[in-house]
């Protein structure tokens, strides 16, 4: 933040009633997200002070444990959130203080279901042991691709519940287990690592199914309006420095995570798309065939179905866009 100089030849008098004017109030906000590629432009915004541009003083903490975004958000602990949509409504469905602010990327390839060489197809997992982490995004898309490209069910298959996401590629590529769901870059280790190996599916073959969201505090949001538009500005300018200097890009997305390369993001980015300025603006037209509230009706819906949401109306979800 710029500082004005008062001149010492300024009476007093004007020093003090000066000094407030030339001031500029710094907001501090809080912003929390897991260890992933699709939320680290926020680390470009923060390197390349887009948020220091506009006043404020932003704490970026990495939060591994998804299970308390919920009571993070709602009790304003933090003032953001980013996490994958299905699970961002699943947590407003359920009661969490949350606005939707922006889409901040589609996995197209990032996640997968990676399986051994002797399961050929889905309903292959039959009576086998697959990890993954409930709590993640890719088991919307697990279940999609489930109910969608076999004629099994969840009970189907033996499914080893797992902390996280990085846990189930792990316990796949120690032969732990026959299959995993996982993501970038335990996706790519487990291909390279364990012979045979093969992916049955991936977001690819599901684009709509994993979306990642930053949110809000509902109240955060109704008291400082300004703040929520400075941050979705930060972001949309750290996407265009993304597209325009990529390769300097990458040092500052990892720069905030421990044990994240350069070369670990550009590789995760080849399964992402990232929403900036132009995408949002069309994923929040809802005469667009592919829009953000239709395909969060159908996670909505999904969930309401299975009995993992109090409430389907996200009407209050997206009162800030719509």
């Amino acid at each position: 933040m710029k500082k004005t100089k008062v001149m010492l030849l300024l009476p007093a008098l004007l020093l003090c009633t000066s000094l407030p004017a030339f001031a500029e109030e710094t907001k501090d906000v809080t912003m929390a997200f897991c260890t992933w590629t699709g939320y680290s432009p926020m680390f470009i915004a923060q390197e390349q002070g887009y948020f220091e541009d506009a006043g404020l003083n932003m704490d970026i903490q990495v939060i591994e444990d998804e299970s308390t975004y919920a009571a993070l958000i709602t009790q304003g602990s933090v003032q953001f959130l980013a996490t994958a949509q299905d699970p961002n409504i699943k947590m407003f469905a359920n009661g969490a203080s949350s606005r939707y602010v922006l889409t901040m990327d589609a996995s197209v390839g990032a996640d997968g279901l990676v399986a051994t060489e002797d399961i050929a197809t889905l309903d292959d997992l039959a009576g086998r042991t697959l990890a993954l982490d409930k709590s993640a995004s890719s088991y919307y898309f697990f279940l999609t691709a489930l109910e969608n490209g076999s004629s099994l069910t969840e009970d189907d298959i033996q499914v080893i519940e797992m902390g996280d996401t990085t846990e189930a590629g792990l316990a796949f590529m120690s032969g732990s287990v026959d299959a995993a769901i996982m993501w970038e870059p335990e996706l790519s280790e487990a291909l390279d690592m364990v012979e045979g190996s093969h992916t049955l599916v991936t977001s690819a073959d599901y684009p709509d199914t994993i979306l990642d969201s930053l949110v809000v505090n509902t109240a955060y949001a109704e008291e400082n309006p300004d703040v929520v538009e400075a941050v979705a500005e930060a972001w949309y300018r750290a996407i265009d420095f993304l597209n325009e200097n990529p390769e300097e890009a990458y040092e500052l997305m990892a720069s905030g995570f421990a044990e994240v390369s350069a070369e670990d993001i550009a590789s995760d980015v080849n399964g992402l798309e990232f929403f900036g300025r132009e995408e949002n603006a069309q994923f929040n037209d809802p005469s667009n065939e592919e829009n953000i509230f239709d395909l969060s009706q159908d996670m909505a819906d999904f969930w309401m179905e299975k009995g993992e949401c109090e409430t389907d109306d996200l009407t209050d979800f997206f009162s800030l866009v719509k």
